[in-house]
């Protein structure tokens, strides 16, 4: 049996420069109360447990995510289902930083130091001149250094409750492998299949844990009708946006590029029958109804060069799916996680119903 150990290194660098807003490397990033919100009244819109998230605190978040969106060119959603995705992010980033506080996860200075001074050097800045890109997005160097320690503690809150507990046997290798040689465009170890990629992204129609045949009816029909708006020629991206339950709805749903053995499970025998450009049909997990879309593939057998690396070993080839096979299972059990989370706290959202007026 191999663990989860070190797998997670490079996603503290990922996490930490997704903080700064530079066109071309931006990822949306959340956390209680960005500064320079202005004068907007601060009154109280969510209760999360024994803590509150303000207006301030939300407005603040939607002045970044609607920036980052226009540099992504997603269109951006009407303002209540924004705010409504937006608080939710803000809801589950709280509640992630009082798990980890109970289960005695800290990052103490010199750690929080050394992280900063990484994604300075990485962007190849001084730490003067990143403090002064903080700055000049309008959040205090202050702020953004506590913003940092709540993603770091995210990560040892996953690293201690998944990845460490995470385990893939060799038949678990040979089972993906089989699969994998059903699909098209696979050549055997070391070849073709192994490097196509294909860019992903998804909206998820949430049903509750313990829903009601009622609930469920509920959500079928909400994702049926998201389904055929989408083929009908609306934006997917700015669909994710407005209705997805998906961690990465405010990213227009976007997954990233995956190879075969990197998609998650529930996708791994659709995605590869789906041509680019094409959605799925409704696809139904514990989590609620989920809609796929294969924006584009590359590699593989598509015509492109090789890998400058050359074709695989069949051990190597093992390696790489053993190590997908991690990260695959650490993904989903992190999702179950959190909305454990979500689900057992106690949240009063107190913003206006949908069609009352919001602050602009």
């Amino acid at each position: 049996m191999v663990r989860m150990n070190k797998l997670l290194s490079p996603l503290i660098l990922s996490l930490l420069l997704s903080i700064l807003s530079v066109p071309g490397q931006t990822e949306l990033r959340f956390g209680p109360g960005p500064e320079g919100a202005g004068q907007t009244l601060d009154v109280i819109v969510a209760v999360v447990d024994s803590d509150v998230i303000t207006r301030r605190e939300l407005d603040a978040a939607i002045v970044r995510i609607e920036r980052q969106l226009r540099q992504r060119q997603v269109p951006i959603p009407p303002r209540a289902a924004l705010e409504r995705q937006v608080l939710e992010q803000l809801i589950l980033a709280q509640l992630q930083l009082r798990a980890a506080e109970r289960g005695g996860v800290a990052v103490d200075d010199a750690t929080l130091n050394a992280a900063i001074d990484t994604l300075a050097q990485s962007n190849n800045m001084s730490l003067s001149q990143l403090r002064q890109t903080v700055e000049k997005d309008g959040i205090s160097f202050a702020q953004f250094r506590d913003d940092v320690r709540r993603e770091l503690m995210a990560v040892r809150l996953r690293q201690r409750l998944v990845d460490s507990q995470v385990q893939v046997s060799e038949q678990d290798v040979d089972s993906l492998q089989a699969q994998l040689a059903g699909q098209p465009g696979f050549s055997g170890a070391g070849g073709g299949a192994s490097d196509r990629e294909y860019r992903l992204a998804q909206i998820l129609i949430a049903v509750p844990e313990g829903a009601s045949p009622q609930q469920v009816e509920t959500a079928r029909r909400q994702a049926e009708d998201v389904l055929a708006q989408l083929r009908q020629g609306a934006d997917f991206r700015q669909m994710a946006v407005s209705v997805s339950a998906d961690r990465q709805a405010l990213e227009g749903g976007e997954l990233g590029w995956r190879r075969a053995d990197q998609i998650p499970t529930l996708f791994a025998n659709v995605v590869p029958n789906l041509r680019a450009g094409q959605v799925s049909d409704l696809i139904r997990s514990p989590s609620g109804f989920h809609i796929v879309k294969l924006i584009e593939v590359r590699g593989g057998n598509d015509g492109r060069a090789p890998s400058p690396q050359g074709p695989m070993t069949a051990e190597a080839d093992r390696a790489r799916i053993r190590e997908a096979l991690l990260r695959r299972r650490a993904d989903e059990e992190w999702e179950l996680v959190l909305r454990r989370l979500r689900d057992e706290a106690y949240v009063e959202v107190r913003l206006p119903p949908a069609g009352s007026p919001t602050t602009p």
